[in-house]
C-alpha cells in the first residue's frame, strides 16, 4: 500500500479512535485457529486468513501488540488477541497491554 491509501488507512484509524475515544482497539489475532507449522501455512490463502486482522494496522504504521492469553482447547495452541493503538502511543498500549497480561495471565510453556 503507498501514498494516498496509506494516509487515507491512517486518517481513518485516526478518526475512529477520536470519535469513540479509545485508547486501543482490541481483536483477535487471527480469525483462525493457529494452524500447525507446515509448509500449507505459507500457502497464500492461509496466509492472507492469518494476517487479514493484523495487517491494515501494521500498513497504516500503527503501533500494536500480540498477547496470548491461552490455548486452544482442541489444539493446545496460543490463541492471542491484538490491541492497536493511534499513532505515536507506544508506551500507553504497552502498559495496557502489561495490565491485560496482569488479568488474563502467563500461559503455560509447553
Amino acid at each position: 500500500m503507498r501514498g494516498r491509501g496509506r494516509q487515507a488507512l491512517r486518517e481513518r484509524y485516526q478518526d475512529l479512535f477520536e470519535q469513540y475515544q479509545v485508547d486501543a482497539l482490541i481483536f483477535p489475532t487471527t480469525c483462525v485457529v493457529a494452524p500447525l507449522a507446515n509448509e500449507e501455512v505459507n500457502l497464500p490463502s492461509n496466509f492472507a486468513r492469518l494476517i487479514q486482522n493484523t495487517e491494515p494496522s501494521a500498513s497504516a504504521g500503527l503501533p500494536g501488540i500480540q498477547l496470548p492469553i491461552g490455548l486452544g482447547s482442541r489444539s493446545g495452541l496460543p490463541v492471542g488477541i491484538e490491541l492497536d493503538g493511534p499513532a505515536w502511543s507506544d508506551r500507553r498500549l504497552l502498559a495496557i497491554g502489561q495490565a491485560l497480561e496482569s488479568i488474563f495471565g502467563r500461559i503455560p510453556r509447553a
